[in-house]
Protein backbone atom coordinates (compact mmCIF):
# COMPACT_ATOMS: atom_id res chain seq x y z
CA UNK A 1 0.00 0.00 0.00
CA UNK A 2 1.51 3.78 -1.20
CA UNK A 3 1.81 6.14 1.19
CA UNK A 4 -1.54 8.25 1.35
CA UNK A 5 -3.47 5.32 -0.28
CA UNK A 6 -6.98 4.13 1.73
CA UNK A 7 -7.60 0.75 2.29
CA UNK A 8 -10.52 -0.67 1.57
CA UNK A 9 -11.49 -3.00 4.76
CA UNK A 10 -9.57 -3.08 7.55
CA UNK A 11 -10.49 -5.65 10.59
CA UNK A 12 -8.77 -5.69 14.02
CA UNK A 13 -9.82 -8.22 16.49
CA UNK A 14 -9.29 -7.57 20.39
CA UNK A 15 -9.07 -9.93 23.09
CA UNK A 16 -7.99 -10.53 26.55
CA UNK A 17 -9.76 -10.88 29.48
CA UNK A 18 -11.74 -8.42 31.65
CA UNK A 19 -9.60 -5.76 33.40
CA UNK A 20 -6.93 -5.09 30.57
CA UNK A 21 -8.58 -2.24 28.57
CA UNK A 22 -9.54 -4.22 25.76
CA UNK A 23 -12.44 -1.67 25.03
CA UNK A 24 -10.07 0.91 25.98
CA UNK A 25 -7.79 0.10 23.07
CA UNK A 26 -10.77 -0.84 20.75
CA UNK A 27 -12.00 2.80 21.28
CA UNK A 28 -8.53 4.43 20.85
CA UNK A 29 -7.55 2.52 17.63
CA UNK A 30 -11.13 3.18 16.60
CA UNK A 31 -10.94 7.24 17.13
CA UNK A 32 -7.28 6.81 15.12
CA UNK A 33 -8.82 5.49 12.30
CA UNK A 34 -11.55 7.84 12.20
CA UNK A 35 -9.52 11.06 12.39
CA UNK A 36 -7.19 9.61 9.40
CA UNK A 37 -11.21 9.93 7.31
CA UNK A 38 -12.01 5.95 7.60
CA UNK A 39 -15.23 5.10 7.94
CA UNK A 40 -15.35 2.95 11.06
CA UNK A 41 -17.00 0.32 12.98
CA UNK A 42 -16.23 -0.72 16.62
CA UNK A 43 -18.22 -3.55 17.68
CA UNK A 44 -19.15 -4.56 21.21
CA UNK A 45 -17.53 -6.62 23.22
CA UNK A 46 -18.95 -9.96 23.30
CA UNK A 47 -18.15 -12.36 26.05
CA UNK A 48 -18.04 -12.17 30.13
CA UNK A 49 -16.34 -8.32 30.32
CA UNK A 50 -15.53 -8.79 34.26
CA UNK A 51 -12.57 -9.35 35.94
CA UNK A 52 -10.99 -12.41 34.67
CA UNK A 53 -13.69 -13.66 32.36
CA UNK A 54 -12.93 -13.64 28.13
CA UNK A 55 -13.30 -10.58 26.21
CA UNK A 56 -13.25 -9.81 22.40
CA UNK A 57 -13.80 -6.83 20.56
CA UNK A 58 -13.75 -5.61 16.97
CA UNK A 59 -12.38 -2.57 15.29
CA UNK A 60 -13.20 -2.06 11.76
CA UNK A 61 -12.20 0.66 9.51
CA UNK A 62 -11.75 1.24 5.65
CA UNK A 63 -13.72 2.75 2.58
CA UNK A 64 -15.94 0.48 2.66
CA UNK A 65 -17.18 -0.68 5.88
CA UNK A 66 -20.49 -1.29 7.57
CA UNK A 67 -21.15 -4.03 10.07
CA UNK A 68 -19.80 -4.12 13.63
CA UNK A 69 -18.66 -7.36 13.57
CA UNK A 70 -15.33 -8.98 11.60
CA UNK A 71 -16.84 -12.36 10.34
CA UNK A 72 -14.16 -15.53 10.80
CA UNK A 73 -11.55 -15.26 8.89
CA UNK A 74 -11.59 -12.12 7.61
CA UNK A 75 -9.23 -10.66 10.32
CA UNK A 76 -5.67 -8.63 9.46
CA UNK A 77 -4.69 -8.71 12.45
CA UNK A 78 -5.96 -10.90 15.79
CA UNK A 79 -4.07 -8.39 18.89
CA UNK A 80 -4.37 -10.27 22.13
CA UNK A 81 -3.62 -9.49 25.43
CA UNK A 82 -3.69 -13.59 26.74
CA UNK A 83 -1.63 -15.85 24.83
CA UNK A 84 -4.37 -18.56 25.21
CA UNK A 85 -7.33 -15.85 23.84
CA UNK A 86 -5.01 -15.80 20.85
CA UNK A 87 -5.92 -19.66 20.86
CA UNK A 88 -9.31 -19.46 21.52
CA UNK A 89 -10.36 -17.18 18.22
CA UNK A 90 -7.47 -17.33 16.29
CA UNK A 91 -10.45 -18.80 13.76
CA UNK A 92 -11.22 -14.85 13.15
CA UNK A 93 -7.72 -14.85 11.29
CA UNK A 94 -7.11 -14.43 7.38
CA UNK A 95 -5.01 -16.88 5.88
CA UNK A 96 -1.76 -14.72 5.81
CA UNK A 97 -3.00 -12.65 8.58
CA UNK A 98 -0.68 -11.96 11.66
CA UNK A 99 -1.63 -13.14 15.68
CA UNK A 100 0.32 -10.54 17.94
CA UNK A 101 0.24 -11.53 21.49
CA UNK A 102 1.26 -10.35 24.99
CA UNK A 103 3.19 -13.41 26.22
CA UNK A 104 2.53 -12.77 30.02
CA UNK A 105 -0.83 -15.56 30.43
CA UNK A 106 -3.23 -14.90 33.15
CA UNK A 107 -3.54 -18.90 34.38
CA UNK A 108 -7.64 -19.83 34.21
CA UNK A 109 -9.08 -21.08 37.41
CA UNK A 110 -9.30 -24.81 36.10
CA UNK A 111 -5.14 -24.41 35.23
CA UNK A 112 -4.49 -23.06 38.67
CA UNK A 113 -6.71 -25.97 40.19
CA UNK A 114 -4.62 -28.70 38.13
CA UNK A 115 -8.10 -29.59 36.07
CA UNK A 116 -6.31 -28.30 32.71
CA UNK A 117 -2.43 -27.29 31.51
CA UNK A 118 -1.98 -24.69 30.28
CA UNK A 119 -0.09 -24.84 26.23
CA UNK A 120 2.85 -23.64 25.99
CA UNK A 121 4.11 -20.19 23.16
CA UNK A 122 5.41 -23.24 20.84
CA UNK A 123 2.46 -25.32 21.32
CA UNK A 124 -0.12 -22.07 19.95
CA UNK A 125 2.65 -21.64 17.59
CA UNK A 126 2.26 -24.71 15.89
CA UNK A 127 -2.05 -24.81 16.13
CA UNK A 128 -1.41 -20.93 15.19
CA UNK A 129 0.72 -21.12 11.90
CA UNK A 130 0.21 -24.99 11.00
CA UNK A 131 -3.67 -25.22 11.32
CA UNK A 132 -4.51 -21.54 10.33
CA UNK A 133 -1.85 -20.24 8.11
CA UNK A 134 -1.34 -17.00 10.41
CA UNK A 135 1.99 -15.58 11.61
CA UNK A 136 2.17 -15.95 14.99
CA UNK A 137 4.10 -13.28 17.35
CA UNK A 138 4.31 -12.72 21.15
CA UNK A 139 6.40 -10.88 23.37
CA UNK A 140 5.86 -9.42 27.36
CA UNK A 141 3.78 -6.55 26.79
CA UNK A 142 3.26 -6.60 30.55
CA UNK A 143 6.85 -6.44 31.14
CA UNK A 144 7.10 -3.22 29.35
CA UNK A 145 4.28 -1.40 30.65
CA UNK A 146 5.81 -1.79 33.90
CA UNK A 147 8.91 -0.40 32.38
CA UNK A 148 6.70 2.32 30.90
CA UNK A 149 5.25 3.34 34.51
CA UNK A 150 2.16 1.70 34.61
CA UNK A 151 0.88 -1.86 34.46
CA UNK A 152 -2.17 -0.20 33.13
CA UNK A 153 -0.57 0.64 29.78
CA UNK A 154 0.06 -2.90 28.68
CA UNK A 155 -2.65 -2.21 25.80
CA UNK A 156 -1.33 0.63 24.76
CA UNK A 157 2.63 -1.09 24.38
CA UNK A 158 0.80 -3.75 22.19
CA UNK A 159 -1.09 -1.08 20.41
CA UNK A 160 2.34 0.33 19.56
CA UNK A 161 3.54 -2.88 17.89
CA UNK A 162 0.10 -3.39 16.38
CA UNK A 163 1.49 0.13 13.82
CA UNK A 164 4.78 -2.10 12.80
CA UNK A 165 3.03 -4.55 11.44
CA UNK A 166 2.82 -4.99 7.52
CA UNK A 167 0.12 -3.46 5.92
CA UNK A 168 -1.16 -1.32 8.60
CA UNK A 169 -3.18 1.31 6.99
CA UNK A 170 -2.50 4.27 10.06
CA UNK A 171 1.10 5.60 10.47
CA UNK A 172 1.95 5.08 14.09
CA UNK A 173 2.97 9.06 14.88
CA UNK A 174 -0.82 9.50 14.10
CA UNK A 175 -1.90 7.13 16.18
CA UNK A 176 0.29 8.13 19.09
CA UNK A 177 -1.34 11.63 19.51
CA UNK A 178 -4.71 10.48 19.05
CA UNK A 179 -3.56 8.45 22.55
CA UNK A 180 -1.90 11.65 23.83
CA UNK A 181 -5.28 13.65 23.43
CA UNK A 182 -7.50 10.66 24.98
CA UNK A 183 -5.29 9.60 27.98
CA UNK A 184 -5.77 11.81 30.94
CA UNK A 185 -3.18 14.13 31.72
CA UNK A 186 -0.88 12.67 34.64
CA UNK A 187 -1.08 9.43 32.55
CA UNK A 188 0.28 11.20 29.09
CA UNK A 189 4.04 10.64 29.92
CA UNK A 190 3.59 6.77 30.86
CA UNK A 191 1.63 6.17 27.85
CA UNK A 192 4.18 7.57 25.07
CA UNK A 193 6.87 5.59 26.64
CA UNK A 194 4.77 2.40 26.78
CA UNK A 195 3.38 3.17 23.02
CA UNK A 196 7.49 3.58 22.18
CA UNK A 197 8.64 0.60 23.57
CA UNK A 198 5.61 -1.69 21.77
CA UNK A 199 7.15 0.45 18.39
CA UNK A 200 10.72 -1.18 19.48
CA UNK A 201 9.80 -4.45 20.40
CA UNK A 202 7.93 -4.87 17.16
CA UNK A 203 10.67 -3.32 15.19
CA UNK A 204 13.04 -6.09 16.88
CA UNK A 205 10.52 -8.88 15.89
CA UNK A 206 9.69 -8.11 12.56
CA UNK A 207 13.36 -7.12 12.07
CA UNK A 208 12.28 -3.66 10.42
Amino acid sequence: MSEGEMVREYNIVITGIGGQGILTAANLLGWAALHAGYKVRVGEVHGMSQRFGSVIAYVRFGEDVYGAMVPEGKADVLLSFEPVEALRYVNYVKKGGLVFSNSRPVPPVQVSMGLASYPSLDEMREIIEGEFGARFMAFDAEKLAVEAGNVITTNVVLIGALTQTPDFPLSAEHVKEVIRVSVPPKAVEANMKAFDLGVKAAKEMLKL
